[in-house]
């Protein structure tokens, strides 16, 4: 059980919806002629709670799509049997295809949204003995 469900659990708090959130924090946002996001003129606030969603959603669907690969794994013996058919199958894989491109997505909605609110920008530094 991950620590959020735990503190849920224990506070009683209401469950994290992230990708909920999101989507409803997407609208929020404000667009440029060409309908793209206004990442400057957007409120600072919503643009960090936008990747925070952004990230934990991304986060959770990398995690369940391995959960579902594993699954997949084990369950080969019953798809050669017909134990599971092919139709179920296709429709796992359009799932996590499109769980896929959420996620890639995510990050870089995420990433955006995080450049135009840092305030103290990284600056990349080598450190000793450390390799790529």
């Amino acid at each position: 059980m991950t620590e959020t469900m735990k503190r849920v659990r224990r506070t009683g708090d209401e469950v994290p919806r992230p990708m909920r959130d999101l989507i409803l924090q997407l609208p929020l946002l404000n667009v440029t002629p060409t309908l793209e996001i206004d990442y400057p003129r957007a409120d600072a606030a919503l643009l960090v709670q936008v990747a925070d969603n952004a990230e934990t959603a991304m986060h959770v669907v990398q995690l369940g799509l391995s959960a579902v690969g594993q699954l997949l794994v084990r369950a080969a013996p019953e798809v050669e049997t017909g134990e599971i058919s092919g139709d179920a199958i296709e429709a796992l894989g359009w799932l996590m295809s499109e769980l896929g491109d959420f996620s890639a997505t995510a990050f870089a909605l995420a990433s955006a949204c995080r450049r135009f609110t840092t305030y103290a920008p990284y600056q990349s530094r080598p450190v000793a003995g450390a390799r790529p």
